[in-house]
């Protein structure tokens, strides 16, 4: 018998638009010979929302909620909320304790829209790593950046993955204890770092990632994916609903029109503003403008943990 297949969310009550139609691009792509678990760990989405979200289950697509706020209590104060990343970006770490059932499953980030069934990423053996999952597509765009994944993170740069998009093994997450290691190194060292959630994952899962073609994860850049396009993921500032030229924005709308949505995501593309888009530009270059701060400071992964690994073995 054919496993069903465990998809989680982290979403907030904002972004539930686009976790609306992320879900019914899911949905529509999904085989009617498996059977597909969606799980939204939430803390703060309204009952109303849910409501609206669950309308979309079918007899083989159920859609449930996990309120992760009991877990996140304790080190909640510690979680940086930074630029386009907020808090339940973090809430990825707790699935391996708050579902035992599974031994794997996916994690998708809310502004991904899927044109495949997900069961067909769901079925990538992963066996012996700790992660699938694809290149961050921005490093070795920028030089800033490349040099900000080898000097500050201290992994080579094109080893940094994008965990918006990943296929995790819970066993091996279990056996090698990802959420105690992170929640150590979080209260222990409490890196700096541009995208805290992302850069925790990596240092974690670094030697123990398999890597996926593109086009599993393909970001808004002209480059054409690795293999057949499958799933598109709107990171950083480069929004549909923001920006009508988004790089494959096109199948974030023909989804987005069958959402209740649609009129609020609609209004929000027309009234983005040329202030809104300097306050976007604005923001990534104070955020890439860290990295000089970030390098002078004494909290880095590599400074504090690599080192570590090094002189202890």
């Amino acid at each position: 018998m054919t496993k069903p297949v465990p998809i989680f969310f982290a979403c907030n009550d904002k972004y539930v638009p686009y976790l609306d139609v992320a879900i019914i691009s899911l949905i529509d792509h999904a085989s009617s010979d498996r059977e597909y678990r969606i799980t939204v760990l939430k803390t703060d989405i309204s009952e109303r929302n849910q409501e609206i979200l669950k309308k979309h289950e079918t007899s083989n697509v159920s859609i449930d909620f996990y309120d992760v706020q009991e877990m996140l209590e304790p080190v909640k104060h510690k979680l940086p909320d930074v630029f386009y990343y907020s808090l339940a970006a973090y809430y990825r770490f707790f699935i391996e304790t708050a579902f035992p059932q599974y031994d794997k499953a996916i994690y998708l980030d809310c502004d991904v829209v899927l044109l495949n069934d997900i069961a067909k990423l769901y079925d990538t053996d992963v066996n012996g790593y700790l992660v699938g999952a694809v290149y961050e597509q921005n490093t070795d765009r920028s030089p800033e950046f490349t040099n900000y994944v080898e000097e500050i993170i201290g992994i080579p740069y094109y080893t940094y993955f994008n965990s918006g998009v990943m296929v995790m093994n819970l066993a091996e997450f279990r056996k090698n204890k990802v959420r105690d290691k992170f929640l150590w190194m979080l209260n222990k060292y409490h890196f700096d770092s541009l995208a805290p959630d992302q850069e925790y994952l990596n240092v974690i899962c670094h030697g123990k990632v398999k890597y996926l073609p593109t086009g599993w994860n393909k970001h808004s850049f002209p480059e054409p994916p690795e293999g057949e396009l499958n799933l598109c993921h709107f990171a950083l500032s480069n929004k549909p609903w923001h920006y009508a030229e988004t790089i494959n924005g096109e199948y974030f709308w023909e989804n987005a029109k069958k959402s209740e949505f649609y009129p609020f995501l609609l209004d929000s593309l027309h009234n983005f503003t040329d202030a809104d888009r300097q306050r976007d530009y604005e923001g990534f270059a104070a955020l890439m403008g860290s990295i000089e701060a970030i390098k002078r400071s004494d909290r880095t992964f590599r400074k504090l943990w690599f080192k570590r690994e090094v002189c202890h073995g």
